[in-house]
């Protein structure tokens, strides 16, 4: 009886210790590079609400229960992000906050989209990928809203050579993060709507147009800050020009064609075979923009 015990207590640590070990905590840290960009001469309110700032993503695969915890490395890069791009910003939990404040050009909302990652094993073995596409909604100082922006993150990091991988997956989401927060810095001046910010005007609110008219189609339009995959075109295979009346063809034997009869030539040359179309070439895999991200 006592060694049945002993038994139930040792397959029990056992189930213990192999649950444990099939669960991936993914935890993102790290710092922004200060970053070489001109401030825009504008006060603006960035919004990071409690949901963003615990924000978790909870997956499951082949048995394996993995969990990323986003929010606290969000809150700290938008912080950096926002107060690197703009002379004056200042956090909120919520807008209705934000629009409260005094003197602000605009309101800012950055969230977390969707969450994407393949492992080392998935990936062949080598290395381990993220994606993480974010959302940024834009207000007029009121509240009201002006328009949306949608970036999209990319990471990588190395195959693991011990543990579970989560170490490896952090690096990847992080370099994920710092690649949006590249994107954000560098394309964001070249926006329309950050025309107002950079002369120092306030956003005004986004008019709704009417019911059927031609704005109305665009109006859930999103401006995209992304390093879109280049997709080369299909080449198109261009037939060889065929010889001139009188010359030889391709692979013709070298010697001078028989002359033309005294009498008057036809209207026009009889047709010549086509050649043969030499195989095209195999067009290359898509090219991504590298940002780390492209992206923004």
């Amino acid at each position: 009886m006592h060694r049945k015990a002993q038994l139930r207590l040792g397959l029990a640590t056992l189930c213990a210790v192999l649950g444990g070990c099939a669960k991936v905590a993914v935890l993102p840290e790290g710092d922004l590079p200060k970053p070489l960009v001109v401030q825009t001469p504008a006060k603006v309110g960035v919004v990071v609400t409690q949901e963003a700032s615990n924000y978790t993503h909870k997956e499951s695969r082949a048995s394996v229960d993995y969990e990323a915890q986003l929010g606290p490395s969000h809150k700290h890069l938008v912080e950096e992000i926002f107060k690197a791009e703009f002379a004056d910003a200042k956090i909120f939990e919520t807008v209705d906050a934000a629009r409260l404040e005094p003197g602000l050009l605009a309101i800012f909302e950055p969230r977390i989209e969707q969450f994407s990652f393949a492992s080392a094993k998935e990936t062949g073995g080598s290395y381990c990928a993220v994606t993480i596409r974010y959302q940024i909604a834009i207000y007029a100082p009121n509240g009201e809203p002006v328009d949306t922006l949608t970036l999209t993150g990319y990471g990588s990091g190395p195959a693991p050579k011990l543990g579970n991988g989560a170490e490896e997956l952090a690096i990847a989401t992080y370099a994920a993060m710092r690649d949006a927060a590249a994107k954000f810095l560098t394309q964001f001046p070249s926006l329309d709507v950050a025309k107002p910010l950079l002369a120092s005007q306030a956003l005004q609110p986004k008019v709704q147009p009417l019911p059927g008219s031609p704005e109305a189609a665009g109006v859930d339009a999103v401006t995209s800050i992304e390093a879109v995959p280049i997709n080369d075109p299909e080449p198109v295979a261009s037939t060889t020009t065929p010889p001139a009346s009188g010359a030889p063809a391709s692979g013709a034997p070298a010697s001078s064609p028989a002359p033309p009869p005294a009498s008057t030539p036809p209207a026009s040359p009889p047709p010549a075979s086509t050649p043969p179309v030499s195989p095209a070439p195999v067009p290359p895999s898509q090219i991504r923009a590298n940002f780390p991200v492209t992206s923004l």
